[in-house]
């Protein structure tokens, strides 16, 4: 080492000494730069030789800053110089480095452009390591326009996996998985190709698919690449993991057993398998070894690694029921795994978040830190603890509210939720408790906005986004080109869902990983423009007093349901009043729900007496707690949670022999309080774009006339297209130029597969061809702000999937994506003369101005009390199908409203006449 020592002081003196020159040669450079050259290429390197190189770099590019050519060797220099620093984790230097050589390029007109690609993808994995994930992704981008002006430029596939690892870290595993695949695919493409890339990038594919809980598949993917020889002890750990992640700790042990090498990884996921397994003095054991590990690597700098070991240090305190010590662990592990916070006091979580985080990770330790609160206040009693619990489960709901914001596919934003759903019902919990103990009902409307933000928040940011497309001074040609590649990837996405041929849905998938990469790499500038980002981070939140005051009528009531553990809460809201219903949900509640939905439906013979017991038993459920609370209104908007989204409230009723609940309120529903904004929208006039393609007979046996659709759109103002002229293409040719839009024909929802959920229209092509078909994909990116409502008296246009926490993803829902503010639509077959019927009465109330709600109220009134329809068709199967969803304003200031003023001013007139009269 004392060899080494004088040889390194040596050359310091060698290449920083002058040499008495005033200027110095080509010479000077040269040969130092060839001696660099030599021991950076050198085989067997050692920390001595590399720091010689360095030195002698550095030197190079002292000489080189003051003369005015060889700006290649001057900017190699620095980018040889950074790598060796990077070797040694020398971070800020290699940083400097890198932005040296960067800055030497973009002053050098002469220099190409190309040389950037390097130094751009180094100075992006550096920012990785450091945990700027936003920095990170920054250079990424910055490379990648490299990559897309020169496509053939060598190192492409390790940007789009670096890439693929910055996503998969953050949490977006579906986009991860995109650039995997990219990586995948341009070294297969390759001759010969680099197996040992091959699977490390098909194994990177495994881990996301692991995070995304596609087991199965990832362990297809770890066992088949085991056969190829590299990297056989990660893909061994890798498999342990999956079985972790499965829940099957054993399978996880052995595996991990496998494993010879020893780091902190792998420790803590032994510690990990032991919890699971309950045998807690493991567990201990590999905790150690772990923190062990940590402490002889140790630095300034915040690892996730031992942010790993906190958290599950803090779980093995939970699972010895020590929740005061397993606090201070995750409050730790917090600190190590965000890297904007570092407040020491338990008691302070994260306010606010900005760019990209280790998201899940760091969720899920929030989540676990509230938890350990609630545990200690069920030990304690004390209510401060409560209230922590509280303020930790809202930090743990802004972390996933900001991180849903970041995604940019609705998959991701699905499984995101579906991972802090939990979280949502904790938290609700917590403020209800909260509010018994103290009676404080700032804690009774942090629960409702709490629920209400958990409803349907995919679709809340999707309208959200739509919002920001209006905002003044956008680059029109970002927003068109944004518009124009989710349509072509929705279309992909639904070629993919229609194809059975394996090559060409390998082609379909390339092309559609193509586009979502150029519209992740679009929405990034997009974030870029300064009013676009603030406006997307803004929550919008429903406040309390505004619903009251500014968006509730006098005669209108809310109830919003939201059910957690054995608890159903009915929160309600009136101009007077706010306050919340509480009873216990039972398998009986759900049973029933279940039942009625297979009796209106049709599923079975409908049995009238079996639907008469069922809908008594939920009105006493779900409805009768709540009607103290809002009697004496006539209009009740409903906002359902889950599986009450299947249930027609306006079919339940207390008795046989009562009215149901359709006499006592005009009822409309919608997603979330969060989709309410005050009423002011302009009355138009009243017309409508109306189709009815199946009047006459059809040439399918499959779509069968509709012949009283002609009964629902006859009379109406506007356009009408029956039959032939009923087509998709004068439906998109017209659809964004009339305020109703009434579609009277046949549609199929696809429960397993939304992507093939459609609409009918008229065929004038053979029948094996679809393109008559409106899918739903196409109907999220249609233009429908200026819409006020949509009629889908199709059959089951709001039957769907249904999505813990998102509601039914359905035909109509797909409406309300594309910005219509509400629709009239069909949760299941009903009869076509019904229907008819009842739509045919719900123009005429709206042409007359009434509110849409109140319409549809009187249309079935209508039908109900019509002598002329038989008793045997009068029950919910027949007229309960057709719901409103969203705004319930009226659409046409009617003559209703005239007459209105006329006759007021009639009364009041002559009141005065007769008190005159009087008078004298």
């Amino acid at each position: 080492m004392a060899r080494q020592g004088l040889l390194l002081i040596l050359l310091l003196l060698v290449v920083t000494i002058p040499r008495g020159q005033k200027k110095p040669k080509q010479a000077d450079y040269k040969s130092i730069y060839h001696y660099a050259e030599e021991l950076y290429r050198s085989g067997s390197a050692t920390s001595t030789s590399d720091s010689l190189a360095i030195v002698a770099y550095h030197r190079v590019v002292q000489i080189l800053s003051a003369l005015p050519e060889n700006d290649t060797i001057l900017f190699d220099s620095y980018v040889k110089a950074a790598i060796l620093e990077m070797t040694y984790r020398r971070d800020t230097a290699a940083l400097l480095h890198f932005a040296a050589s960067i800055n030497v390029v973009k002053q050098k007109s002469h220099l190409p452009d190309s040389l950037l690609f390097q130094p751009y993808l180094y100075a992006g994995s550096i920012h990785y390591s450091l945990f700027n994930f936003d920095s990170s992704l920054y250079y990424y981008r910055q490379a990648e326009n490299i990559v897309n002006k020169y496509p053939s430029i060598a190192e492409s596939e390790r940007l789009y996996n670096k890439l693929g690892v910055l996503f998969f870290e953050t949490g977006d595993y579906r986009k991860s998985i995109v650039y995997f695949e990219k990586a995948l695919s341009i070294v297969e493409a390759q001759s010969p190709a680099d197996i040992s890339f091959i699977v490390n990038y098909k194994n990177n594919i495994a881990s996301a698919l692991r995070k995304l809980r596609r087991y199965p598949e990832a362990l297809n993917i770890y066992k088949s690449l085991i056969t190829f020889g590299y990297n056989v002890e990660e893909l061994h750990h890798n498999i342990g993991v999956c079985y972790l992640d499965a829940g099957d700790a054993k399978q996880a042990i052995k595996f991990l057993g496998r494993v010879e090498y020893s780091n902190e990884v792998k420790y803590n996921d032994l510690a990990s398998a032991y919890i699971q397994l309950n045998k807690l003095d493991s567990a201990t054991y590999f905790l150690q070894k772990a923190f062990d590990v940590y402490q002889k690597t140790s630095s300034n700098q915040k690892t996730k690694d031992y942010g790993i070991t906190l958290k599950y240090e803090g779980d093995l305190l939970m699972a010895k029921h020590l929740p005061k010590q397993a606090l201070q662990k995750y409050h730790s592990s917090i600190i190590q795994l965000d890297p904007d916070f570092n407040d020491p006091v338990a008691e302070h979580n994260p306010a606010s978040f900005y760019g990209l985080h280790n998201s899940f990770l760091l969720f899920n330790t929030i989540k676990a830190k509230a938890d350990a609160f609630a545990q200690l206040f069920a030990q304690t009693k004390d209510k401060q603890q409560l209230s922590s619990a509280l303020d930790t489960y809202s930090s743990a709901l802004a972390l996933a509210n900001h991180v849903e914001k970041m995604y940019r596919s609705d998959e991701s934003k699905l499984f995101l939720e579906q991972n802090v759903s939990v979280a949502y019902k904790e938290a609700v919990k917590t403020a209800i408790q909260l509010f018994e103990l103290t009676k404080d009902r700032l804690y009774l409307k942090k629960a409702f906005n709490i629920a209400e933000n958990s409803k349907a928040s995919v679709l809340q940011t999707d309208l959200h986004d739509l919002e920001l497309n209006n905002i003044i001074g956008l680059p029109p040609k970002l927003i068109r080109d944004q518009n124009q590649l989710k349509a072509n990837i929705s279309k992909l996405n639904f070629q993919i869902s229609q194809t059975t041929d394996t090559i060409a849905i390998e082609k379909l998938q390339n092309d559609l990983r193509d586009l979502e990469i150029q519209f992740s790499r679009l929405q990034d500038k997009l974030d870029n423009e300064p009013a676009y980002y603030q406006l997307k981070f803004t929550n919008k939140e429903v406040n309390i007093d505004t619903l009251q005051q500014k968006v509730l009528a006098k005669d209108e009531a809310l109830i919003s349901y939201y059910y957690y553990g054995n608890q159903l809460l009915c929160f309600y809201i009136t101009r007077e009043d706010f306050g919340y219903a509480g009873s216990n949900t039972t398998k009986n509640l759900f049973d029933n729900i279940v039942s009625l939905r297979r009796q209106l439906n049709g599923l079975e013979t409908t049995d009238k007496k079996l639907v008469l017991n069922v809908s008594t038993d939920l009105y006493n459920n779900i409805l009768r707690p709540v009607l103290p609370h809002i009697s004496g209104k006539k209009r009740l908007l409903v906002i359902p949670y889950n599986e009450l989204s299947y249930i027609p409230f306006e079919a339940l009723a207390p008795t046989d022999n009562e009215r149901p609940l359709l006499y006592k309120f005009a009822v409309s529903y919608n997603y979330s309080a969060n989709f309410l904004s005050t009423n002011d929208n302009e009355k138009s006039k009243y017309e409508t774009l109306a189709i009815a393609p199946f009047t006459l007979d059809s040439r399918n046996e499959s779509l069968p006339r509709l012949s009283h659709s002609l009964q629902e759109v006859a009379g109406l103002k506007g356009k009408i297209l029956i039959d032939k002229e009923a087509t998709k293409q004068q439906f998109l040719k017209f659809y964004d130029q009339f305020p109703v839009i009434h579609l009277a024909t046949h549609a199929r929802a696809n429960d397993s597969v939304p992507l093939q959920s459609y609409i009918e229209f008229f065929a004038t092509k053979p029948l094996n061809d679809t393109s008559h078909r409106l899918y739903e994909p196409e109907i999220y990116h249609l233009d429908m702000k200026k819409t006020q409502l949509v009629i889908l008296s199709a059959c089951e246009t709001g039957s769907g999937q249904l999505i813990n926490e998102e509601g039914i993803i359905s035909l109509s829902r797909a409406f309300s994506y594309a910005g219509c503010k509400s629709v009239i639509t069909s949760l299941w077959k009903a009869d076509d003369a019904a229907t008819a019927f009842i739509i045919n009465r719900v123009h005429h109330y709206l042409q007359k101005g009434l509110p849409k709600n109140e319409a549809l109220q009187k249309a079935k009134i209508d039908y109900l009390e019509n002598n002329e329809i038989d008793a045997r068709f009068k029950t919910p199967d027949y007229w309960a199908h057709l719901v409103l969803i969203g705004n319930d304003e009226p659409i046409a200031r009617g003559y209703y409203t005239f007459y209105l003023v006329i006759a007021i001013t009639i009364i009041i007139v002559s009141v005065m006449v007769v008190r005159k009269s009087r008078t004298k």
